[in-house]
């Protein structure tokens, strides 16, 4: 019988000892899944901009709060290497407050709310894996990159490869309406169409936010002004009409507004959208035979046009009337 009893013993105490191992190993918290990813497989961002990623597109397939996502490399999708424009520091503005378009219109206000930090173009929040691109990333060539992350939580960590791909999009202007050209007749109603006009830009440099609106004839001679060659329509929205932080400057040729933020117009003009309406005198302006009922010297011309900057930088915009000659 002893030695039976020492058996059971023995047993008993192996049975305790594997207990007091499994006490002591640590039980994973949670679950993390094999199938983490982004909802969306490629995210379009325009250059330059601030833009974020929406704050729920990041699917954890069921695993356990809370996550730590963290960007590990990105890389040239054409090439397969990595590139550094990511994470390269640049000077910014960030955001300390919420940002009033209809209130905060003066650069006094403006400054209250934001200042300027060296930091690099995309931020990846840790806790949701929203990705956050500030105007620093005018300096990352458009193109397709593709990047990995890894995501930890208490039940351990995974690395996801190329979990999803960033296109960055050169789209800096846009032409949200190319309007149309009246001629009205001096002191009428009288009215009729000359066409539409084309409207151009140029992009000078990548600095600053100011853009420099010219109004030519077919010819690409500018109208002046300074002159009175262009009148703003006091019923209608014009160039001014957008202008928030600073008051617009006039040359022989050109107006020019420093806008601060983009997109630049902010906000549309009640009614209007984003257009802008000008009246050239009889005065300053021939209109091509045909056109008008009389080659009298008695008609007006009347331009609307509306477009947008959409990137951080300096840029010319032309809008040229068709069918008419500056005088």
């Amino acid at each position: 019988m002893i030695p039976n009893i020492k058996l059971r013993h023995f047993a008993l105490l192996c049975i305790a000892g594997s207990v007091a191992f499994e006490a002591c190993k640590k039980i994973p918290v949670g679950y993390i899944s094999d199938q983490i990813r982004y909802v969306s497989d490629t995210f379009r961002v325009p250059r330059g901009t601030n833009y974020s990623t929406d704050p729920k597109g990041f699917e954890l397939d069921g695993s356990s709060y809370p996550i730590s996502v963290k960007l590990l490399e990105v890389r040239d999708l054409t090439s397969s290497k990595p590139t550094s424009y990511f994470s390269e520091n640049h000077d910014v503005y960030v955001w300390t407050a919420l940002f009033d378009p209809n209130a905060d219109t003066t650069v006094e206000l403006l400054n209250k709310k934001r200042k300027k930090q060296s930091m690099p173009p995309l931020q990846l929040i840790e806790k949701s894996g929203q990705l956050m691109f500030n105007e620093g990333s005018i300096n990352i060539p458009p193109g397709n990159y593709s990047f990995d992350v890894s995501v930890s939580n208490g039940s351990g960590q995974k690395t996801f490869k190329d979990i999803s791909v960033i296109q960055i999009q050169d789209i800096p202007f846009k032409i949200e309406s190319s309007g149309g050209t009246a001629w009205f007749q001096n002191n009428t109603t009288t009215s009729g169409d000359i066409g539409t006009p084309t409207i151009t830009y140029k992009k000078i440099s990548n600095d600053g936010y100011q853009v420099r609106l010219k109004i030519t004839d077919k010819n690409n001679k500018p109208f002046n002004p300074k002159a009175g060659e262009l009148i703003k329509r006091g019923d209608r929205p014009f160039f001014e009409t957008y202008a928030r932080f600073h008051p617009v400057q006039y040359t022989d040729t050109t107006m020019i507004c420093d806008f601060e933020l983009t997109p630049f117009p902010m906000l549309e003009a009640p009614g209007y959208g984003y257009l802008m309406y000008y009246r050239i005198p009889s005065d300053f302006v021939n209109i091509d035979p045909g056109v008008t009922p009389t080659p009298a010297n008695i008609y007006s011309v009347n331009p609307r046009f509306a477009f947008r900057i959409l990137q951080t930088g300096t840029y010319e915009v032309t809008i040229k009337v068709p069918k008419v000659t500056r005088k």
